[in-house]
């Protein structure tokens, strides 16, 4: 049985190389090329900038090839081998269809988990990259560090309403200050303190205020007055700069972890975090096609004259272009609450998982 296994899986290992070269070959030319060359004749952007930020363009392409790849290598490994009547002579000799396919999918199971990987460490790494040389070169300056009009509401769990507002000109991220920032204590949704103050620096991991004043609000009306020249804000602030300097980042340029927790500081402010949700899940989901997409081309290959990598490249451009369609009619409910968000990510799975399952019982 090994050396079967090992005779299917050398023929799964050239077309899936072939189609991570076409597809990615396919996105690079019908997208990252026009764009680079935009950057050369519109702002001027040397060559060796270009050839960085082509490279910076690989890994989130090789996140959305390596699920096609896999279902085009499972297409032509079976259909050369239907083709070739090896499978027939394989179940003939007792071995079952659904034991042939386990090499596959254990294959697309670790290609499913390398693109997880890839895309919580690599890609975000190079989106980030890609977009402060992009910056630059449009700007002609670094990518600034700093947000405009920062504000930060969370709600009390507890009672659902708000626990304070911090509101800030300008936060700086390089030097981890709030310049013009304000400060609102409620309590049980009545203002009962504001603290104002020129800065906010964060300083033995804490926020200090820095030359302000302390408003205590009393039942009579009165607003008595405290100056300070330095106060710490330890037990009042919780977000460090990094929860504040996410709060202006781009999803696709966070981890899963920062993506995680930045959800769950919107949801502490009671914004909507569906759109956000469903593309924590899709980070997931996507990469996990890979496993999906071999369950549905193992038996999808072993149809009729479909031997030919031409014919199997157009059924898998055909059944890509439907996981795409569905994933975006899922993505749509989601946000709009027809479906829960994760539901929404992971509907096209749910249903190539369907049908591939349908499948492989026929073969059976």
């Amino acid at each position: 049985m090994k050396i079967i296994y090992r005779y299917i899986l050398s023929e799964l290992i050239q077309p899936f190389l072939f189609g991570v070269f076409a597809f990615t070959s396919i996105f690079i030319g019908s997208d990252v090329l026009r764009r680079l060359a935009g950057l050369m004749m519109d702002y001027g952007a040397s060559l060796w900038t270009v050839i960085q930020l082509f490279f910076l363009s690989l890994p989130q392409i090789i996140i959305f090839t390596f699920p096609m790849s896999m279902l085009l290598a499972t297409l032509l490994a079976f259909g050369r081998l239907s083709g070739d009547s090896e499978i027939t002579a394989l179940r003939a000799g007792g071995i079952s269809f659904t034991k042939l396919i386990i090499p596959v999918l254990i294959v697309a199971f670790l290609v499913s988990g390398l693109t997880v990987l890839l895309s919580d460490t690599l890609v975000p790494f190079s989106i980030q990259v890609y977009e402060d040389l992009v910056w630059e070169i449009r700007q002609g300056e670094q990518r600034p560090t700093t947000q405009e009009n920062l504000r930060i509401s969370p709600v009390d769990s507890d009672t659902g309403r708000l626990d304070f507002v911090l509101v800030a000109d300008k936060f700086d991220g390089a030097t981890q200050t709030l310049e013009g920032v304000s400060w609102q204590d409620f309590e049980d949704g009545e203002l009962v303190t504001i603290i104002q103050a020129k800065k906010a620096v964060w300083l033995e991991e804490q926020w200090q205020f820095i030359d302000g004043k302390i408003y205590q609000i009393e039942d009579d009306g009165r607003v008595p007055q405290t100056e300070f020249e330095r106060l710490n804000m330890q037990d009042k602030i919780t977000r460090d700069p990094g929860d504040v300097s996410r709060s202006g980042t781009d999803p696709d340029e966070m981890t899963l972890a920062e993506l995680r927790e930045h959800i769950g500081q919107m949801e502490e402010e009671g914004r909507d975090v569906s759109e956000l949700l469903i593309t924590y899940h899709q980070r997931y989901a996507v990469p996990f096609a890979s496993f999906i997409f071999a369950i549905v081309g193992a038996p999808l290959g072993l149809k009729p004259n479909r031997s030919g990598s031409s014919i199997g490249l157009g059924l898998s451009i055909i059944v890509v272009f439907i996981y795409y369609v569905l994933m975006t009619v899922g993505s749509a409910l989601g946000q709009a609450g027809t479906v829960a968000p994760w539901l929404g990510a992971w509907l096209q799975n749910i249903v190539f998982a369907g049908v591939g399952i349908w499948l492989l019982a026929k073969k059976h």
